[in-house]
Formats: C-alpha cells, sequence, structure tokens
C-alpha cells in the first residue's frame, strides 16, 4: 500500500515538463470524486467549490458523476463553470463596487 501512495505522484517526463507548471493527476482526481460521493452518499448533497481547482476540466468530471451544484468565489469562477454547461452555480460572496456590473452584464449576455 505504501508503495502505490508513494507513487500517484511521480513524473515520468520530468525533464520535459516546463517549470512552474501545473500537473493534475486525472486519476487522483476521479478517485478524489469518488470519495466525495461516498462521503456524501451521492452528488445531491454536494456543492464543490470551484475556488480549490478553477479547472473547466475538473468541473466536467465532477458533472460526468452526477455533480449538478457548484459554488464560485468570483465571477469568473461563475463564468467558467457556467460555460461547462452547469445550470446551478451559487456565488459565495456578494459582489460589490464594478463587480456588480461586471456579474450584471455577464448575465444579459449569456442569456442571450
Amino acid at each position: 500500500m505504501q508503495n502505490q501512495v508513494d507513487s500517484w505522484h511521480k513524473v515520468a517526463n520530468v525533464r520535459e515538463v516546463p517549470s512552474p507548471a501545473l500537473l493534475v493527476y486525472p486519476e487522483r482526481v476521479e478517485e478524489n470524486i469518488r470519495r466525495m460521493l461516498q462521503i456524501a452518499s451521492g452528488p445531491t448533497r454536494l456543492r464543490p467549490h470551484v475556488k480549490t481547482h478553477k479547472l473547466s476540466e475538473i468541473v466536467r468530471m465532477q458533472m460526468a458523476h452526477g455533480i449538478s451544484k457548484f459554488k464560485c468565489a468570483t465571477i469568473a469562477e461563475v463564468e467558467m463553470t457556467a460555460s461547462c454547461g452547469a445550470q446551478d452555480v451559487l456565488l459565495a460572496y456578494q459582489p460589490v463596487g464594478p463587480n456588480v456590473d461586471g456579474l450584471c452584464n455577464w448575465q444579459r449576455h449569456s442569456l442571450t
């Protein structure tokens, strides 16, 4: 078991990866999604926070597992999550100042 834990994050082609780089391990993400679903007893009780990864690929992976509700911290995260086809997106913080106009403009454009 220890070897399996130690080896999941190894990069085979480390000399070919530019630095700095974002490395995503899809198998590990899938396993984490499965664990999350098991702990919550299904997707309906989940609203993952997009702030933790900010990646459309992971939103799509979560959606493929039946997760349909998401929480975002920024308007950019809302836009990205909605562009993945998510229908239930909660903005966790009330926008103020110019962010109010930005959110209203985005909503008007996304509805047309």
